[in-house]
């Protein structure tokens, strides 16, 4: 049976999600929020997930939110509750990714006071979200407490009761009018908002049916179009050298007639990671295979010079490679132009114009000239050439951290979608290429190792395809509570590759091998993820040979009663010396 909320407020916010069909609930249990809890588990419309750990809810949220491209709702009580939601909603804000998150508070009378559980909520992300507002205390409900309050600016105790039902519609109105603003943004800016919500005891007090009614409205703002594109048009023609660099996207973003335009002009190369999810064979998909050995080669400058693009068009959102930005603003373009209605981002200090239209719209309607420029070739025969060497490499070296992405790129299953972890396996991934083209997400709007195994497993519920997570030591066990969750899929799948630290930070300029290092930056450790898989039930296996791990990845993705972690150990001494080694190989002439 649904339960509503005697709270107005809460009741408020439970019909307004219906209206906005917002049907992705986390909760993370209290009692401050307990109106809003049981109000929305109890109304079998939602799915309602209980995650304990709210910074795990919270990026179990963005993982719901990944796949839908709906608002996920997320509920916390009172106090330092709602800041464990911080780092994820700085995630959803710089990914463009839509929470709404809402607060159970005290009334603003017993704000400091010395009560429990009780910190300032307004505005508490202040920078790091799109829209933040508290609500307005009900004076409907709780009316003598609220009046015996000296601190109380909504009644006093003069009040006059007959007055209190007008005052109280007023105060109706203006929260209907707040969440219309919230709920709109987060749906067409794709991004995060936040509404606090102060509620007065009794909290546990419900009736079968609403006791009111809403008049929220959705507003889908229609997709901005530039419709004189003829300048841009003007500028790309006249330019022999053009890169078309893709960031974080679903692969939606192009047509197979805007990759056809682009395909047919020589004056372009077009750039991609692996997490714009984007495949076509003229693409070059390992930027940093390309780039990193020129910046070993002491003829740099001329090759980075004869190679540096005069318009840089980007699309979709963060780029990995720091590679790539590095070329760019050292040898920056005439001209950026970024296309698209997500943010856009001046990444390479040469002004960038926001053209806020598709891609699709941009690529379509262009008419390329067909130039005699050389730029395309000279881009793809590098990357033939780097090809070779790479696979010249990788016969040769010994079980390592390198070793392990190239093993499982090949065995990954083409169902599968791949989260991954950030730090190091990011950027391994991007030395490869996909064999069997997978989707690939990850975590880019903050590029934080916390909340990717918790994003994963919100992907996994709310994915038609099975979800393997690619993650570092260091990564799983600081987001160990995301298994702490009843909802994870049989066939959701863990890789750890543990070489004992952090080792992006052996690979970092100004490494020094020393004990204040290790114990403070690396953070070396022995710890193994075997007894943990056996807490939270799922089946577990280690291996630290190619031998081992071909024979595993023979039955590791084959169905099964449990989710699999595997853990791969590795040395982090040797992994990092052949990582160097491997690009010092790909920048022989």
């Amino acid at each position: 049976m649904i339960k509503y909320p005697i709270i107005p407020v809460a009741q408020t916010l439970i019909l307004s999600c219906l209206k906005f069909d917002f049907f992705d609930v986390v909760i993370s249990p209290g009692s401050r929020n307990v109106p809003l809890a049981i109000g929305f588990a109890s109304n079998k419309k939602f799915n309602c997930y209980s995650i304990v750990d709210e910074r795990s809810a919270a990026f179990f949220a963005i993982g719901l939110s990944q796949k839908s491209k709906k608002p996920t709702i997320l509920i916390c009580t009172s106090g330092s509750a709602l800041l464990n939601y911080y780092p994820a909603t700085a995630e959803a804000y710089y990914s463009e990714l839509p929470l709404i998150i809402l607060s159970a508070d005290r009334p603003e009378y017993k704000i400091n006071i010395g009560d429990g559980q009780t910190i300032n909520q307004s505005n508490v992300f202040e920078k790091n979200i799109l829209y933040s507002n508290t609500l307005k205390q009900d004076c409907s409900h709780a009316t003598e407490e609220i009046i015996k309050s000296n601190l109380q600016k909504i009644v006093n105790e003069k009040a006059d009761f007959s007055k209190i039902e007008k005052l109280q519609k007023s105060i109706q109105k203006n929260n209907e009018e707040i969440i219309e603003i919230a709920f709109n943004l987060s749906i067409n800016k794709m991004q995060p908002v936040h509404l606090n919500v102060p509620m007065e005891e009794p909290l546990y007090e419900f009736n079968d049916s609403p006791s009111i009614s809403v008049k929220v409205k959705k507003k889908i703002e229609k997709n901005t179009s530039i419709k004189d594109l003829d300048n841009y048009y003007k500028a790309i023609n006249k330019a022999s050298k053009i890169m078309i660099l893709f960031g974080v996207s679903d692969g939606n973003i192009l047509s197979k007639k805007s990759i056809q335009k682009i395909n047919s002009c020589s004056s372009i190369i077009v750039m991609k990671e692996h997490t714009s999810n984007i495949f076509n064979e003229s693409f070059i998909s390992n930027i940093d295979r390309l780039i990193g050995p020129i910046e070993l080669q002491s003829n740099s400058d001329s090759v980075f010079d004869e190679l540096s693009p005069e318009i840089v068009i980007s699309l979709g959102g963060m780029i990995v490679s720091k590679k790539i930005k590095s070329f760019l603003r050292n040898y920056k373009p005439q001209k950026h132009f970024h296309i698209g209605n997500n943010i856009s981002k001046d990444s390479f200090y040469s002004g960038v114009k926001h053209i806020k239209t598709t891609a699709n719209k941009f690529f379509e309607n262009i008419d390329l000239n067909k130039s005699d420029s050389k730029y395309f070739d000279k881009w793809n025969q590098l990357d033939s050439s780097k090809l070779d060497l790479h696979n010249r490499y990788m016969k040769a070296i010994n079980f390592s951290d390198l070793k392990v992405f190239e093993i499982l790129t090949n065995w990954i299953p083409k169902k599968y979608n791949i989260q991954v972890a950030n730090s190091t396996p990011i950027r391994y991934f991007q030395l490869f290429d996909l064999k069997n083209k997978n989707m690939m997400f990850a975590n880019r709007g903050t590029s934080g190792i916390d909340g990717s195994t918790s994003t994963s497993i919100g992907s996994s519920i709310q994915n038609d395809s099975p979800v393997l997570m690619v993650t570092g030591d260091l990564s799983f066990f600081y987001d160990v509570n995301a298994l702490w969750n009843s909802y994870i899929p049989k066939d959701f799948r863990i890789i750890i590759i543990n070489n004992s630290g952090g080792g992006i930070f052996k690979i970092l300029p100004g490494f020094k091998e020393n004990n204040l290092f290790s114990e403070f930056i690396e953070t070396q450790h022995n710890l193994s993820a075997r007894l943990i898989a056996k807490m939270f039930n799922f089946n577990y296996t280690r291996v630290s040979t190619k031998f081992g791990l071909n024979l595993y990845l023979r039955t590791f993705f084959k169905n099964s009663k449990k989710p699999k972690i595997l853990e791969i150990k590795t040395s982090s001494i040797k992994s990092t010396k052949i990582l160097k080694d491997y690009f010092r190989y790909l920048s022989k002439p």
